[in-house]
């Protein structure tokens, strides 16, 4: 059995997720992708166990807090990284500090997000 922690990353640009699974997979993580969700986000559609979820706060039908909330519901341990280019109004961000974990803003570094994920989860098996 694999111990690499697994990453979730959900992000509608897809030059953005594709950049985010290249950094996290050279640095030894296994990660899931997704574009967007819409209504149909349910236990069923997440089969690994995350440690951390990555999440584009813009997404297309949910905001990125909305499915920060969703699936804190039926992975409750998963960290939540929001990346968005632009910071989510405060009325928004207010009570979310349950469900959030960290805010990083795009465009970020190779650096800056393999040091938040290593502050969030055990690092990946060497």
């Amino acid at each position: 059995m694999d111990p690499s922690p697994w990453i979730l990353v959900i992000d509608d640009d897809r030059w953005t997720r594709e950049a985010l699974v290249s950094i996290l997979r050279r640095a030894g993580y296994r990660v899931t992708t997704v574009e967007r969700f819409g209504q149909e986000l349910e236990a069923g559609n997440f089969p690994e166990r995350y440690q951390v979820a990555v999440l584009d706060y813009h997404l297309p039908y949910l905001n990125g807090l909305e499915v920060a909330s969703r699936l804190k519901q039926f992975q409750p341990d998963c960290r939540i990284v929001l990346i968005s280019s632009e910071l989510p109004d405060l009325p928004e961000l207010s009570g979310q500090e349950a469900v959030v974990d960290r805010f990083l803003a795009k465009p970020f570094s190779r650096d800056a997000i393999l040091e938040v994920i290593a502050q969030l989860c055990p690092s990946p098996a060497q």
